[in-house]
C-alpha cells in the first residue's frame, strides 16, 4: 500500500505491467564484529527513478527472491478512489549486491538499514517504503 499521491504517479507511469527506469539489488547488513553467533539479513531494495519511489522488503528466510517478479501497489480508498485497483508491473531482479555492517539484533538492523535508506533517499526526494515480510519486526 502506498500514500494516495504516489499512487497517482505510478498510476500514470505503469503501462502493460512495465514501468520505465529502476533498479534493483540486494542489500546484506551482517554483524560487523563477525561474531560466532553473528546474523545478518537481506533487504531487497527496488528503485523506481520514473516515479521517485524505492521500495525493500525482507522476506521469511525459507523463501527465494524469483529473478523475475510481478509488483502490485494498491491505495487507501478515498473519496476520489473508494475501490483502488490493483497496478501492477514486472521487473527483473538484478543479482546486484551491497553490504552493510551493524551489530545488533536482527531488529536492530532492520531499523538501521530502514532509517539509512529513508534518509538517503529522502535527500533525493524519493519516497522509501519499508516491508517487513520476514516479520523481524514482530519479535
Amino acid at each position: 500500500m502506498v500514500e494516495n499521491e504516489d499512487y497517482d504517479r505510478l498510476k500514470s507511469i505503469i503501462k502493460d505491467e512495465t514501468i520505465p527506469r529502476y533498479f534493483t539489488y540486494t542489500l546484506t547488513v551482517e554483524d560487523a564484529s563477525k561474531a560466532k553467533d553473528s546474523s545478518s539479513i537481506k533487504v531487497y531494495v527496488i528503485e523506481l527513478t520514473s516515479a521517485n519511489i524505492a521500495i525493500g522488503f525482507t522476506l521469511p528466510n525459507i523463501k527465494k527472491l524469483a529473478k523475475e517478479l510481478l509488483v502490485a501497489f494498491t491505495a487507501s480508498p478515498d473519496a476520489q478512489r473508494p475501490n483502488p485497483e490493483y497496478l501492477r508491473f514486472k521487473c527483473e531482479f538484478s543479482d546486484n549486491q551491497r553490504k552493510a555492517n551493524y551489530d545488533g539484533s536482527n531488529l536492530e538492523k532492520l531499523e538501521y538499514i530502514g532509517t539509512w535508506l529513508e534518509k538517503t533517499f529522502e535527500k533525493k526526494t524519493v519516497m522509501f517504503y519499508l516491508f517487513d515480510y520476514q516479520g523481524i519486526g514482530n519479535t
